[in-house]
């Protein structure tokens, strides 16, 4: 790569992430963080599994038949952040497991699981799986999510552990290893985190680095244990993957939430059970 390619790439960077920036600012006026919403009674024996769904509606149909075919019961719950109701309501009402959608009225980004997340908490269950709507997943994704679990953690098949204080400065750890940072794009999480208002309060101009903010939250604040899990998932590659414009963003989340104190070093190893 020529010195000019590599100066075209960053401030590419740059407008991609002032951009991003922007984007949130204008989402989140207004928005009220503290809002609860309103979830229908829930098989308790069911595992629920939270996303997000946005301009990936094509493959809506394909996640509710992945979840249909785990080898455990399972039942979706999905932030709808769109602004399309139709295809949406027609996947739900043809899925064989039970779906509850919530219709955004504005694109939050992967906030709107937390939301979701909050209301089953405080309706008593005591875990929650999130996914992404660009992965696919076999039939043991949920049970073997659940099977490593503890109360009090976070753990998926997307965890590292970083060495310094630069986003890509990790390395990738195996199943019950302890992590730094765990993606919410297959995670089980117990609900307990999501209780506490502070995970509300992200900083507006962050608020789409989620899963970066509830690992700060849940280890540096409520304690808990972050790991890697056995669970095996693959994401898709498209134009709508985050990371294409929040990448930059990443890193100076980070570097921001080590200047508030976080540690973000790993503590000890987990045994499975």
């Amino acid at each position: 790569m020529t010195a000019g390619q590599r100066a075209r790439r960053v401030v590419a960077s740059r407008v991609a992430t002032a951009r991003a920036r922007l984007r949130a600012e204008r989402s989140l006026a207004g928005w009220d963080r503290a809002q609860r919403i309103a979830l229908p009674s829930l098989d308790p024996g069911r595992v629920p599994v939270v996303f997000c769904t946005w301009r990936r509606l094509g493959r809506l149909g394909r996640t509710l038949d992945q979840l249909s075919a785990q080898d455990l019961p399972v039942q979706a719950l999905i932030w709808n952040n769109s602004g399309e109701r139709e295809p949406v309501d027609i996947a739900a009402a043809t899925a064989r497991i039970p779906v509850f959608t919530y219709h955004s009225p504005r694109n939050i980004g992967g906030f709107g699981r937390f939301y979701l997340a909050r209301e089953l908490a405080a309706a008593g269950h005591r875990s929650v799986v999130l996914i992404d709507d660009d992965q696919d997943f076999g039939p043991s994704a949920v049970s073997d999510l659940a099977s490593m679990h503890r109360p009090g953690s976070l753990s998926g098949w997307w965890a590292f552990r970083f060495r310094g204080s630069g986003y890509g400065d990790r390395a990738r750890v195996a199943a019950g290893e302890p992590a730094s940072y765990v993606g919410t794009g297959g995670m089980i999480a117990d609900t307990s985190v999501f209780l506490d208002g502070v995970l509300f309060d992200c900083p507006r101009r962050f608020w789409f680095v989620d899963d970066l903010w509830l690992c700060y939250v849940a280890r540096q604040l409520c304690g808990y244990e972050l790991f890697g899990s056995a669970a095996l998932f693959e994401c898709g590659e498209d134009e709508h993957a985050l990371y294409r414009t929040l990448g930059r963003t990443k890193w100076q989340f980070l570097r921001y939430l080590i200047r508030q104190g976080w540690d973000p070093a790993p503590g000890s190893a987990v045994t499975p059970g």
